[in-house]
């Protein structure tokens, strides 16, 4: 199946590294990146030859959608930021309505390796892998743009999701019908978000791994089985973003996926390649934000 990955400026080193892994451990035939595209220079052409890679703009795969149009809408509402977090999440939903988009396709997330073999659909039902998180604020933004409330004792925010592309589109459909204001469904989701629980909840009030759980689970409640895997988010403590293949291989002994977020960092002096490779690509956003007109 395709696999579609978001990646930012700050992911693009280590996103490079997990593609080598996502082409084989998930028998990817397409893998969309999709990114500002000014980073496709981190991913030259031989490379995407290579493991079958289209490089998307962020800002044109869904009409209208946008880093600004996001950000302007806020700014409406109050402007509490968070402006790409949510943009990253209506663009792995907006994927379903592209041209790109074929019956199914598996978000996976571009600082996350699978470490071995892995299987998302058996015996015409979807794999999902179920986790433990609840945040009160990502449920009532559903219930605002769904009248839906939770039904799951367990939580779709996991490091990937697979996507009828199909049943996305009818959620789609289904927030444009509400009564939330707004002229798409996205701004129907940023209206819909509670700014009275203040800038800090309304900074992280809706996921799309939930909402399109929930929904799945309201209309078609046969589609998933779950199924548990050993899965390391805070591999980053213990390697960081230099991790090597022979690490890599390691942590395959105990582990399916193993998560390198920015935000981990090992100790000395493991985290010198982690903080060079981290401070390049913060050099590069502050450059491109001060020079926009200059392309790095």
């Amino acid at each position: 199946m395709d696999v579609v990955l978001l990646v930012g400026t700050r992911d693009c080193f280590i996103a490079k590294k997990v593609i080598r892994y996502i082409k084989p451990n998930l028998c990817a035939d397409t893998i969309y990146v999709i990114t500002d595209i000014r980073n496709k220079r981190f991913f030259p052409d031989k490379f995407q030859k290579a493991y079958n890679i289209v490089i998307i703009d962020e800002n044109t795969l869904v009409p209208g959608l946008s880093y600004q149009t996001v950000a302007s809408f806020m700014k409406k509402r109050s402007g509490w930021g968070n402006y790409g977090w949510y943009l990253q999440q209506f663009l792995k939903m907006g994927f379903a309505l592209s041209p790109y988009s074929k019956e199914q396709y598996l978000i996976w997330d571009a600082d996350t390796f699978p470490l071995k073999p892995l299987h998302f659909y058996e015996k015409g039902k979807f794999i999902i892998t179920p986790k433990t998180e609840y945040h009160t604020p990502y449920f009532k933004t559903t219930h605002a743009i769904l009248g839906l409330d939770k039904m799951a004792d367990y939580s779709f925010i996991a490091e990937h999701m697979i996507i009828d592309s199909n049943i996305m589109k009818q959620l789609i459909d289904a927030i444009m019908q509400s009564k939330v204001p707004g002229a798409t469904w996205y701004e129907k989701i940023i209206n819909a978000i509670d700014v009275k629980d203040g800038h800090e909840q309304a900074k992280f009030a809706f996921s799309e791994f939930e909402t399109y759980g929930t929904f799945c689970l309201q209309y078609y409640p046969g589609i998933f089985e779950t199924r548990s895997l050993n899965t390391f988010r805070e591999a980053g403590k213990l390697y960081g973003r230099g991790v090597t293949r022979k690490q890599l291989i390691s942590l395959s002994k105990q582990y399916d996926t193993a998560s390198f977020e920015v935000r981990y960092s090992p100790s000395f002096p493991r985290n010198i390649k982690h903080w060079c490779g981290t401070v390049s690509l913060w050099l590069i956003q502050q450059l491109r934000r001060k020079y926009p007109s200059i392309r790095f």
